[in-house]
């Protein structure tokens, strides 16, 4: 899911790349889990589900934060990529909140449940972008 281009150059680069490589693959493991824990979650909707779906949202906004940290550091940071970063972490929040909402109010559809961990999926993939 997520791919960046990774050259070849020094050893410096080299171990870079590997360092790059490994930190991308972790994060799209981290992505099939929520779609997995996403999808239990909208067919099951329990505390346990929502609690577990949004462990793995925090772990996968961790990690993208501390990659997205990591590559700021090669490349100039400006002020509006980190704004944007951190408008998106604040709507991942609305949409747990929501979708905490949406599991206790059980009288609610799957529909919705659904199309909130899409939402936050969604967001979640802008966020590494």
């Amino acid at each position: 899911m997520f791919k960046k281009e990774i050259g070849e150059g020094k050893a410096a680069d080299s171990f870079s790349n590997v360092m790059r490589k490994s930190q991308l693959d972790s994060l799209n493991q981290l992505m099939n889990r929520l779609e997995e824990q996403g999808q239990r979650l909208a067919k099951h909707k329990t505390i346990e589900n929502l609690r577990d779906y949004k462990k793995l949202v925090r772990q996968f906004i961790g990690e993208a934060l501390s990659y997205g940290l990591q590559l700021s550091e090669k490349q100039s940071h400006n002020y509006h990529s980190g704004m944007k970063t951190h408008q998106l972490v604040e709507i991942v929040d609305e949409k747990l909140i929501e979708l905490q909402e949406e599991v206790l109010n059980k009288e609610g559809q799957g529909i919705d449940a659904l199309r909130l961990v899409g939402e936050i999926k969604g967001l979640l993939i802008n966020l590494y972008m």
